[in-house]
């Protein structure tokens, strides 16, 4: 999984925090991001950032999901439908997931 060390600004100047993200809040990838799936994994770069990152098995299917809009409980509701694991951690887990690929500036919120 990805480490967050800190805040970032948005594009207007707003800085989201981990209570930014809710279970309906609908998010999708930074269009900016270079990616590509090797071997099941993805791995990326911020030509922005100058920063490259890699995602691991689940995350990689929620990376996938992230492609468009896409509201928190609904990559969850996925990730349960196709992995064994119980709806209650499994939101939380990719609720914790999409606030650090946010932090990083990875996806955005879309405004609703």
């Amino acid at each position: 999984m990805l480490m967050v060390m800190g805040s970032l600004p948005d594009n207007n100047g707003d800085i989201f925090t981990m209570s930014t993200i809710i279970s309906t809040s609908l998010v999708t990838r930074n269009p900016d991001l270079v990616a590509a799936n090797i071997d099941g994994d993805v791995v990326m770069m911020s030509i922005e950032q100058g920063e490259y990152y890699g995602i691991t098995g689940v995350g990689s299917r929620a990376w996938e999901l992230l492609a468009s809009p896409i509201a928190v409980v609904d990559i969850a509701r996925v990730i349960c439908a196709e992995y064994d694991t119980d709806e209650d951690t499994c939101l939380a887990d990719m609720q914790s997931f999409v606030e650090e690929l946010l932090q990083l500036g990875l996806v955005s919120v879309v405004k609703q």
